[in-house]
């Protein structure tokens, strides 16, 4: 069973879950998310591996990402910030799965540097500069070709 974070003072178990509280398929996506994030995070510190990877920070607890994803996903209408399809909460495909998008990818994981779109597309833009991708993004919609 997937459940959610709760505020910092109303923590019940460990990592702030509250074991009381069953989500349905968006929140199940917004948890994933959240899971996502913190595990890009962790695994994103700056070290050498064979290549260095980028520094990538947290800088909201699990209750406030919660919270903007939430608010994000709101507000965009339950559909991708850069292309407009809808995510897909059931699990039956993937690739339109939401997905936390770092607006600026030398940035981190603030409010004002996160978007979410599907799945698929992160991987499209992976580092790409945000405005650059939406102008690749625009030449595939034009149909002068």
């Amino acid at each position: 069973m997937v459940t959610a974070a709760g505020p910092a003072g109303n923590r019940s178990g460990s990592r702030g879950v509250d074991p009381g509280r069953k989500l349905g398929a968006r929140d199940r996506a917004i948890a994933t998310m959240i899971l996502s994030v913190e595990k890009t995070v962790r695994d994103a510190n700056g070290q050498s591996v064979l290549r260095t990877v980028k520094n990538k920070e947290l800088h909201l607890d699990q209750y406030a990402l919660r919270k903007l994803l939430e608010r994000l996903t709101d507000v965009q209408g339950d559909r991708c910030a850069l292309t407009g399809i809808p995510f897909d909460y059931s699990g039956a495909d993937p690739r339109l799965a939401p997905s936390c998008d770092r607006i600026d990818s030398a940035g981190h994981y603030s409010d004002g540097n996160v978007q979410i779109v599907c799945r698929f597309i992160n991987f499209w833009k992976g580092s790409d500069d945000n405005d650059e991708f939406r102008e690749l993004l625009a030449l595939i919609r034009r149909d002068d070709f």
